[in-house]
């Protein structure tokens, strides 16, 4: 059943074209990144995970309020079971961006535009990144939805809160305790792309400190997604 809804989230959401104007704006961003060479390995993971963020929380919240809201209730009624439903919804969305973090890590190796060879296990850095950003941006977008938020308030609401999450503010303000404290509350994306910029053109070396990162930030995002199942399936109730 799962693979079913996956099949049909994705038609679906690719016949309404709300995909385009984040696709518009991801393209363009890898057209403006990928102009200069060489690049940086790490700071490219930087800039690359930051967009990813941006593009997969939008994403995120315009797949999820796609479907029509008839067709959404229809859907869940022949599902059966809210939760499978709407965790197929994120599978979804998942399985969407895949294919944009293939382009992303693809097109500077064809084109040979890093400054160094790429190492396989820096490459697996990358997949393991990709996919943890991506998931953090889907579970932040899916939030937004018009089952919790009106449409516009909803809108203004996502472009603040990514806008602080990007912003190094642990940087910014690191002599006020409080609000980089608060910071760190906050999705781990910053912290990870900074991480990865200190790098500088050294090689990359597993370590606990890595892993605990990637646990931590897995973490992050299943507990928001168990927080929109929860929220979502608490308001139709209502």
């Amino acid at each position: 059943m799962i693979i079913s809804l996956i099949k049909y989230n994705i038609s679906y959401y690719v016949k309404t074209a709300k995909y385009l104007p984040p696709l518009i704006f991801y393209m363009a961003f890898l057209g403006i990144n990928y102009q200069t060479a060489p690049i940086g390995v790490w700071s490219n993971l930087h800039t690359t995970t930051i967009a990813i963020f941006i593009f997969a929380s939008w994403i995120g919240s315009s797949f999820i309020n796609s479907e029509d809201k008839t067709q959404q209730y229809i859907t869940r009624l022949h599902v059966k079971n809210e939760t499978i439903y709407y965790l197929a919804k994120i599978a979804s969305i998942i399985v969407f961006m895949i294919p944009f973090y293939a382009i992303t890590m693809l097109i500077p190796l064809v084109q040979g535009s890093f400054i160094r060879n790429v190492l396989f296990i820096e490459m697996m850095v990358y997949i393991v990144m990709y996919f943890l950003i991506g998931l953090l941006g889907v579970a932040l977008g899916v939030l937004f939805n018009r089952d919790l938020i009106s449409t516009e308030p909803a809108i203004l609401a996502q472009i603040l809160i990514v806008t602080i999450i990007i912003l190094p503010f642990n940087v910014m303000f690191e002599e006020h305790l409080m609000i980089v404290t608060a910071y760190h509350l906050l999705p781990p994306v910053n912290f990870l792309a900074e991480r990865l910029h200190s790098l500088g053109d050294g090689h990359f070396v597993f370590d606990s400190h890595f892993f605990i990162f990637v646990m931590y930030a897995l973490g992050y995002a299943m507990a928001l997604i168990a927080f929109f199942n929860w929220a979502v399936q608490r308001r139709n109730k209502k």
